[in-house]
């Protein structure tokens, strides 16, 4: 058997927001299947969608801060990390120094709710 990713879904609290923030800031299409509990972006070969958490599980102390303890990370291909980095900068997205290793660029951010997701060459 051989099985490929077809969708990662993140649980998020604000789908608006996150979407907003998916779209606007890393330039996602939206595909076909959208509410105002689940949002799927195209992103080639597989989906990044987004499923509102029930109000009643939500935590309203929440400030976003970095969830470094979280157990997933997306990661976003780019052709120039250090570009693309700088351009999520300007767009005031949270993101660390590139860390580079036998010719691979890795560099984390947060998106707006505190998760991490990197960008990378390789």
């Amino acid at each position: 058997m051989k099985l490929k990713i077809s969708r990662i879904i993140l649980f998020v609290d604000d789908i608006k927001k996150t979407t907003d923030f998916y779209e606007n800031i890393f330039g996602l299409e939206l595909s076909g299947e959208c509410s105002d509990e689940f949002v799927s972006f195209d992103t080639g070969s597989s989906q990044l969608c987004l499923h509102q958490i029930p109000r009643e599980y939500i935590d309203a102390s929440n400030k976003y801060e970095e969830r470094e303890d979280s157990y997933t990370k997306v990661v976003f291909y780019s052709n120039d990390v250090e570009s693309d980095r700088s351009e999520l900068i300007e767009k005031g997205v949270q993101m660390k120094e590139i860390v580079r290793f036998d010719g691979i660029e890795i560099c984390d951010g947060c998106d707006c709710e505190g998760n991490i997701f990197q960008i990378s060459n390789r």
